[in-house]
């Protein structure tokens, strides 16, 4: 489960890490709240929102009607702003990036690096000696030597500060069923380290964790009516990773073996999504949707669908369907065969999308075309 910004805040706060002062609104007629200036960021479930225009500084009464206003309209990526969050405005004397994950590694491992605000990515590309990856004991947790080591890479003024908030952030991680949190950028205000943003993906399949997660469901149709996606009678499998193609397919078998061919063609993959059994139209939607709101960096997606069970007129019904009204701009390439797959392979034509029947040819086409657009 992917959580809002103002949602892994909570969060945090409940776990003693230390946050701005902010609030969640939902229209602009409601009265400002907080003192000015503040700033309204868009709650939504996808990067970029800051080049969209979804996170403007209000410093007056007109600003903030017209700011949250605005943003309130907006689509972002496909994506409808659902919120926003006013919080205060903190000047940060430094910024780091921390995070602790379990996408696309075999353990937990903190990452961290004195270059925060930045994409992780492009540090790590360009600036690889400023990153720091240490693994953790998830029985025993970091022990005092990877602290120390850290703080020095880092060249922290305040180690106590430091060792108390990694130790926090921690404790967030294991105890939350946490695939993922991120903080970028984790600032030094005042002295103090404040997480000025928050990433926070929490393991669906985190049973303790159930009714903290129906508690923000829940909340999230009373603030703003959003509407949680049905659930479906067949399991989805998604499992993120650390690359750039998005991959989707009808089995697991199939799509093992397709991962690997994604690999060997030089390929990276960001996410697996497999769908299970008796597949329908919703549920390839459903799927579609988390390929591509779940992991935001994705530059192309690879479905790879036999027909047995599941029909490919429905598969087809489902991608399409999604790409209409997502406006989806990237490249999508699909192998469909088996049952119904003459009207699939005709419905995703008359969309526009490339089908193959050769799975070789589905994996090199999809690899060759995202790296001529890079």
């Amino acid at each position: 489960m992917n959580l809002f910004e103002y949602e892994g805040k909570q969060l945090m706060r409940e776990y003693g890490i230390p946050v701005p002062e902010s609030r969640l609104i939902t229209s602009p007629d409601e009265p400002a709240p907080l003192p000015f200036p503040f700033v309204l960021k868009a709650q939504v479930m996808t990067g970029g929102r800051g080049k969209a225009g979804g996170v403007k500084v209000c410093r007056n009464e007109e600003e903030y009607r017209r700011y949250a206003g605005e943003i309130l309209r907006m689509e972002i990526k496909g994506h409808r702003v659902h919120g926003l969050l006013a919080e205060q405005m903190v000047k940060a004397e430094k910024e780091f990036y921390l995070s602790i994950t379990l996408q696309g590694v075999s353990e937990p491992t903190l990452i961290a690096s004195r270059m925060g605000g930045m994409d992780i990515e492009t540090v790590s590309k360009e600036h690889p000696e400023e990153i720091v990856k240490l693994p953790i004991d998830p029985f025993t947790g970091l022990k005092d030597y990877q602290l120390s080591y850290l703080a020095k890479k880092l060249r922290a003024e305040d180690k106590k500060d430091l060792f108390s908030l990694v130790r926090q952030v921690e404790k967030a991680f294991f105890h939350a069923g946490a695939l993922l949190v991120e903080i970028n950028p984790l600032g030094t205000v005042k002295g103090k380290l404040v997480a000025m943003d928050s990433k926070f993906v929490i393991d669906d399949h985190a049973s303790h964790m159930e009714g903290k997660m129906a508690q923000l469901e829940e909340a999230r149709k009373r603030l703003y009516r959003y509407e949680a996606p049905e659930k479906e009678a067949t399991t989805i499998t998604y499992v993120p990773l650390d690359g750039d193609l998005g991959l989707i397919s009808d089995g697991a078998g199939t799509g093992m073996l397709t991962l690997d061919l994604l690999n060997d063609a030089g390929g990276r993959v960001a996410s697996f999504c497999e769908l299970g059994g008796m597949t329908t139209e919703e549920v390839m939607y459903r799927a579609m949707e988390l390929t591509l709101s779940g992991h935001p960096e994705v530059k192309g997606v690879l479905i790879v669908l036999i027909g047995g069970f599941n029909r490919m007129d429905n598969m087809a019904l489902g991608i399409t369907r999604y790409v209409k009204e997502h406006k989806v701009d990237i490249p999508i390439y699909t192998r469909m065969c088996g049952t119904m797959e003459e009207v699939g392979l005709a419905t995703m034509e008359e969309a526009g999308m490339p089908t193959y029947r050769v799975l070789m040819d589905t994996v090199k086409e999809l690899v060759r075309r995202t790296k001529e657009v890079q």
